[in-house]
């Protein structure tokens, strides 16, 4: 799915609330469990280099609201390592933030007000109930994402300014320290499904969380990104409950069918949960397309980290067409 608009919004690094999509040539993915990076060819929308570092248990332990990284010194060796791995040649520098971390709310007015301060203020007084901080302590940003007569439908993202500063500093020193890109890591993988498609939902599973989003022609009309704890295989009943109470979302309130469900864990789960995945929603799970070849040229030995980890990586590269 080409979303060309995103290009426009959703940049949360920046301090206005529609910012510029920038075409990062570093990026960087800090999960917990592990830091990914890659260096980018944006102009020709490849992924020329890819790198993971693991993280010991707890190093980062994702909150909307609380202090996210627990063990700084191990965080900041994985980024040193990763970086070594893929190379730095400078430039500008994507950030992904765990989508746990992060808010996201569909929210729906009746108008916008033209001024831009006005707007933004009636997006803030709203996403306040799905905040467990003061909306003005939130970093954010929104997109237009549905239109009707006397309706607008808004996907809102917020990040706490400490959370967000939390991550900022673990990068100081790394192509100025200042990401010009900062995503939740799923918004990432959103360029990868197909255009003007009918019913998609996508399940991105991570440690510690699964998100799922449904989109219909372009258009999200879902969001939701559930905590999980421990790893994928002690909680693969609940993932598959989880996806299952999505789709009969999609399906009895939302009025969308749902003609694929598209998966991406990272790392690769065990095989039991894709099959209690699978076996809750009662189809098929299909990978994300990677066919445009963003990859193909990475060096010896890095398709399989890329096939693990870097679908987000993928989907940055994709979004510049």
């Amino acid at each position: 799915m080409d979303l060309s608009r995103w290009k426009k919004r959703l940049a949360l690094g920046n301090h206005t609330f529609t910012g510029t999509f920038v075409a990062p040539s570093l990026a960087l993915d800090l999960e917990p469990g592990f830091v990914a990076a890659a260096r980018l060819n944006p102009s020709k929308r490849q992924v020329l280099s890819v790198g993971v570092r693991h993280l010991p248990a707890g190093a980062i332990v994702p909150s909307p609201n609380k202090s996210n990284l627990a063990n700084n010194s191990a965080v900041g060796q994985a980024i040193t390592e990763v970086i070594e791995r893929v190379g730095n040649a400078g430039g500008r520098l994507g950030l992904l933030i765990p989508d746990v971390s992060v808010r996201v709310a569909l929210l729906q007015f009746e108008t916008l007000p033209t001024d831009r301060q006005e707007a933004e203020t009636l997006v803030r007084w709203k996403m306040r109930e799905y905040l467990p901080y003061a909306p003005e302590e939130a970093r954010l940003t929104y997109q237009v994402v549905g239109k009707q007569p006397d309706l607008l439908e808004i996907l809102a993202v917020a990040v706490r300014s400490s959370v967000l500063a939390e991550f900022e500093a673990a990068l100081d020193g790394l192509n100025r320290g200042v990401p010009a890109l900062v995503l939740p890591a799923t918004v990432a993988l959103l360029p990868l499904l197909p255009e003007d498609a009918g019913g998609q939902l996508l399940l991105h599973l991570c440690p510690g969380a699964l998100t799922a989003v449904v989109i219909a022609f372009n258009r999200i009309r879902y969001w939701r990104t559930r905590p999980l704890g421990g790893d994928a295989a002690s909680n693969a009943e609940e993932v598959g409950r989880e996806a299952a109470r999505v789709l009969a979302t999609c399906q009895d309130n939302l009025s969308v069918h749902v003609e694929n469900v598209w998966y991406c864990a990272r790392p690769l789960a065990d095989p039991e949960v894709e099959a209690a995945l699978a076996k809750a929603l009662g189809r098929e799970l299909c990978p994300l397309p990677s066919n445009f070849a963003p990859a193909g040229g990475l060096p010896t030995g890095q398709s399989e980290t890329f096939e693990q980890f870097g679908m987000p990586f993928a989907g940055l590269v994709a979004n510049l067409s």
